[in-house]
């Protein structure tokens, strides 16, 4: 049985339609492994030094389980339903058995954020809000996370302080913020104050200079997207973090009111954590 990548245009319009969501997101049949992955089309290729052959593959895998083989094959989720024998013919609830259940819950979180993005008053609050930020390392996002709420006029050096509470980072090496998945590609390239003060690089931001206001505007930020952030350029560790709530108003002040948070600045506070057991 042999399938072949759809011809239509995959670029994406406001909403996620039918057309679009089925499109967009295929099923990556590679025959090898107990369950076959997500694939989105709309993102960039994967590339990689060790691994040649991934450069012609098309999209990113949604998640980093397996590998991924230039002999795959890739169709889309009703025909895969088709073929498979069950009713699910949507990305929405739980996983079926045959399929990836963490790339499903990435496609179903991403076209989340595309109609959340396209309701509203989104774009007119956007640099008024605050945040629940979730942090969390590459590798590790199960056992351990950090939830800090932010303001608007929250700066990233407060922000940085916070972050490094939980990580225990320091400032041998560098560390960078950049907008989602970017890490050393970064194109806000904002660095603590120290590290900025000693590299004397006019390339970089000090952290003390933007705001989360400005990253918001800059990012269209909203609930599901994301940051990042790499520590040490030569052998980099990677943390994010996901939007997990928005709030307007007085919802941080009432908010903090009602916990006690386990670690604060003058803007911003750690409010909710998972440690190691």
């Amino acid at each position: 049985m042999q399938f072949a990548l759809s011809s239509k245009d995959t670029r994406i319009p406001t909403t996620m339609t039918e057309t679009a969501t089925t499109d967009r997101f295929v099923i990556e049949v590679s025959r090898v492994g107990t369950v076959d992955h997500i694939v989105d089309l709309e993102a960039d290729p994967a590339s990689g030094p060790s691994y040649r052959s991934r450069r012609e593959l098309p999209g990113e895998k949604l998640c980093d389980r397996s590998t991924r083989s230039p002999a795959s094959e890739y169709i889309d989720l009703q025909d895969y339903a088709d073929w498979k024998e069950f009713d699910k013919t949507a990305f929405e609830g739980d996983a079926p058995d045959e399929v990836c259940s963490y790339c499903w819950s990435e496609v179903v979180q991403r076209i989340e954020r595309v109609e959340q993005h396209a309701s509203g008053d989104r774009d007119e609050r956007i640099g008024t809000v605050g945040y629940r930020l979730r942090w969390k390392q590459k590798g590790r996002a199960r056992e351990e996370w950090y939830d800090i709420v932010v303001r608007p006029e929250t700066t990233m050096a407060e922000l940085d302080r916070l972050v490094c509470r939980f990580t225990t980072l320091d400032d041998l090496h560098l560390r960078m913020y950049g907008l989602e998945d970017e890490y050393m590609g970064s194109t806000l390239n904002v660095i603590p104050d120290q590290q900025f003060t000693e590299v004397n690089d006019p390339s970089y931001t000090s952290a003390s200079e933007v705001a989360v206001s400005d990253i918001a505007e800059r990012a269209t930020l909203w609930e599901g997207d994301r940051l990042s952030m790499v520590y040490d350029f030569g052998t980099p560790s990677h943390f994010y973090c996901i939007v997990k709530e928005v709030y307007g108003g007085d919802e941080i002040e009432n908010l903090l009111e009602e916990r006690k948070p386990i670690a604060a600045t003058e803007t911003a506070a750690i409010i909710d954590e998972k440690r190691p057991e």
